[in-house]
């Protein structure tokens, strides 16, 4: 009688801490996060937070976005028609600058937030001016509001982005460990949650704690492999 293979892990929910108290600051956000704790206290009504995929835009957005009571909003989904109601609470984030279709859509929405006295909060992988919309009031709007640009994660804020991903599933890794992992992926945000998920599912399926000999076999893994 052969012995069972490896089991499948059960698909339990899995919630990542996402408030302030769990946003992590190092070099590379700090101006950002500075920026954000200080609403309301902002010099004018909107702001850009700019960085990266993997910079902690979207977790910096959400952030603000429950301390501002706002609304989410993707640019690509902007329509002028939706503006009234989507600045309802008088607070919106808009995620993915870089990805609007409709500049006049977002042209419209700086002037209904400044008409009612509400706030933005945009995000882009790319600065205001290097987005060229067809629209010079509109990209003059743009280019005059506050820019905030996060980095990719430096060496230490990924370090402490792995091990808070082990920490949201009930795993404690240790400094070898996370060292060991840290040198070995692409250092942005998503690499840091992506690899624990692996290293975790790859333990569970196969009965095992966390250990270098699981961590090895995740990491050494072919990229097609599972």
């Amino acid at each position: 009688m052969s012995a069972p293979g490896p089991q499948l892990p059960l698909p339990l929910a899995h919630r990542a801490a996402q408030g302030r108290e769990d946003f992590l600051v190092s070099d590379s956000n700090a101006v950002a996060v500075t920026w954000i704790d200080r609403w309301p206290d902002w010099p004018q009504p909107v702001a850009v937070l700019v960085g990266p995929a993997g910079s902690g835009k979207s977790h910096l957005a959400d952030v603000w976005r429950s301390k501002a009571r706002a609304l989410p909003c993707e640019a690509q989904a902007l329509r002028k028609e939706d503006v009234p109601e989507l600045l309802a609470t008088k607070a919106l984030v808009v995620e993915n600058l870089h990805q609007l279709r409709d500049p006049e859509a977002l042209f419209h929405l700086l002037n209904f937030a400044r008409e009612t006295g509400a706030f933005l909060l945009l995000t882009s992988a790319e600065s205001p001016a290097a987005l060229h919309f067809p629209l010079p009031d509109l990209m003059s709007r743009l280019n005059a509001a506050p820019t905030v640009q996060l980095h990719a994660p430096d060496e230490m804020l990924l370090l402490q982005l792995i091990a808070k991903h082990f920490a949201d599933r009930g795993v404690h890794a240790t400094p070898t460990m996370l060292e060991y992992i840290s040198n070995r992926i692409d250092r942005s945000a998503h690499a840091a949650r992506d690899v624990v998920q692996r290293i975790d599912m790859h333990a569970l399926s196969h009965g095992k704690r966390l250990n270098m000999s699981v961590i090895r076999d995740v990491l050494n893994a072919p990229a097609d492999a599972g």
